[in-house]
């Protein structure tokens, strides 16, 4: 099989997906050939080291499974499921390319406690698996809803068990879990605030005066989880800021409260150089933010002033939000690392960095008192999907910028082409986290590297002279 490919292998006669995934595929710009593999081969497939899936290096591979297709006595098709769990664990050990499982729906006479059983059985199995990423039908059904998913006519004539409906729905989670797979996510989301984080105009309905009705209490809530997962929250409002600060302290049912912010900017300047501001202070690319905005307008200026930025417009039905914010793929992830979840505590800690450099006498002070402590050391299996986040994210910091999947380095590291040293950075104000990675292959007379990069937040610290001491 030449060339990345979306190899995808199913229980069931599965061509049907096939115009979707073509259709997103061509949206999303992805330079991927879809091939179906050989009808009802999962198992062979998982297993064959030379077979279409195995041999898929560059692309992502897509098992499409349908319990009740293997056996139709219970006890024997446990078997078979436990047997499934167990070969994903052995493609996970092999596959270069990540593995995307899809748990389709079963057929309406089938047993649905069993069929929750079963899903838990993989989902247990695969929770440890970082190139393994696992589809529920539940998770389907609620991004995709489809009244009537099942075909029998189809699946007793041709084993066509759903229909072109589904399969459209089927084939759009695909495409999206791939977008997520395949694109560099994105750091910060910056937050108006009037008509956006609530109903009214603090500056002229008074702080009191604003409502915080469901959508926006949804809204809130929304953006609370993607800071769990990693993501920066800013505010970029057009307003007083003693408004803003009146309008937070005085509606305590709100979810998010100012100090879940990393920075900020309100005031009258225009969004887009107020969101230029931002990403100096957090020293981060503006390709990393999105701008969540009720007013198109302004939206549409930051996107012409800065076409990097994704500028999102709520809809003006409000009762639409929760829905809208849930179909943007920008905020998917399909693995959240430690790092991730620390980082909102990283950038508070950044900011006390930075004010004790500001106080400083000298630079030579301020890093003389930081009590800088670095730990090189040989990659551990648990570090591997914050390495390649690594080298998906970092672009100031990054030699090569070669951009890889966990798939791809533990490919390297198993075929002896790599070795993998990380870095660890702490100082007295707190921990870095895993903030620098180098791949390399060792020669006689000299090293060739394959990857170098340190995370813009441990930059001008003294690390990277570290990190080539280490190499040399």
């Amino acid at each position: 099989m030449s060339g990345p490919s979306i190899a995808i292998s199913a229980t069931f006669t599965a061509d049907a997906i096939e115009p979707t995934l073509a259709f997103w595929r061509r949206e999303m710009g992805f330079d991927y050939r879809i091939r179906m593999a050989p009808y009802n081969q999962v198992f062979q497939l998982l297993l064959d080291p030379a077979g279409a899936l195995a041999v898929n290096r560059d692309g992502i591979n897509v098992v499409l499974v349908r319990f009740e297709d293997w056996a139709h006595d219970m006890a024997r098709l446990e078997a078979d499921v436990r047997h499934f769990a167990a070969s994903l664990k052995t493609a996970a050990q092999s596959f270069a390319a990540p593995l995307l499982v899809c748990i389709c729906p079963a057929s309406s006479g089938f047993d649905a406690d069993f069929q929750s059983r079963m899903e838990q059985l993989v989902a247990a199995a695969v929770a440890d698996l970082s190139t393994v990423h696992l589809v529920t039908p539940h998770e389907t059904g609620v991004l995709y809803p489809v009244a009537q998913p099942h075909d029998p006519l189809g699946d007793k004539l041709g084993h066509i068990p759903y229909t072109p409906a589904y399969f459209a729905a089927l084939g759009t989670m695909v495409a999206r879990k791939i977008h997520a797979l395949r694109t560099p996510p994105f750091k910060v989301i910056a937050l108006d605030c009037d008509d956006t984080l609530w109903r009214g105009i603090c500056g002229e309905d008074g702080p009191q005066g604003v409502v915080v009705d469901p959508p926006r209490r949804a809204l809130q809530e929304f953006m609370l989880a993607q800071q769990a997962q990693g993501m920066l929250l800013t505010l970029c409002s057009k307003n007083n800021v003693e408004d803003v600060l009146d309008t937070f302290r005085l509606h305590p049912e709100m979810a998010l409260r100012m100090d879940h912010f990393a920075a900020w900017r309100i005031n009258w300047s225009s969004k887009a150089a107020n969101l230029a501001a931002l990403a100096e202070e957090l020293e981060l690319g503006l390709d990393s933010f999105i701008l969540v905005d009720d007013n198109p307008r302004e939206c549409r200026e930051v996107e012409a002033s800065y076409p990097q930025v994704l500028a999102l417009a709520l809809p003006p039905r409000d009762e639409e939000i929760p829905e809208f914010l849930r179909h943007v793929w920008a905020f998917d992830r399909l693995r959240v690392t430690e790092e991730d979840r620390a980082r909102p505590a990283m950038y508070a800690q950044s900011l006390e960095r930075q004010r004790a450099e500001r106080q400083a006498a000298s630079l030579e002070d301020f890093l003389g008192n930081l009590q800088l402590e670095v730990r090189i050391a040989p990659m551990s299996p648990k570090d591997l999907a914050r390495v390649a986040q690594l080298t998906q994210r970092t672009n100031q910091m990054n030699f090569t910028t070669v951009r890889r999947s966990e798939s791809d380095i533990q490919a390297l590291l198993e075929s002896g082409k790599a070795e993998c040293l990380t870095v660890h950075v702490s100082d007295r104000f707190g921990s870095y986290g895993l903030a620098g990675a180098m791949l390399f292959r060792g020669g006689v007379d000299a090293i060739a590297i394959d990857t170098f990069l340190l995370s813009c937040r441990a930059l001008g610290r003294g690390v990277e002279h570290r990190m080539l001491a280490a190499l040399g």
